[in-house]
């Protein structure tokens, strides 16, 4: 399948096959997605199963901010 004709469900996955996670900011800068979480509930929907992880960072300005990392757990499809 092309990257092309790959739905966003399905570039989520390959992403995250590629490269251990995903983040939203990742989900946007790397595939167009704005949506990360909404994808997410799909793909669960779905039966794939993720650890979500929170992490936390400092910002430009001195500010914790905190995200969600999302990873296939190891017994998903």
């Amino acid at each position: 399948i092309s990257m092309a004709r790959m739905t966003q469900r399905d570039r989520v996955i390959q992403y995250i096959k590629d490269f251990g996670s995903i983040t939203r900011a990742e989900a946007f800068n790397e595939l167009g997605i704005v949506e990360l979480a909404a994808r997410i509930c799909e793909l669960e929907r779905m039966g794939y199963k993720f650890e979500k992880k929170t992490v936390y960072r400092e910002n430009r300005y001195g500010e914790m901010i905190h995200f969600t990392k999302y990873t296939l757990k190891k017994d998903a499809n």
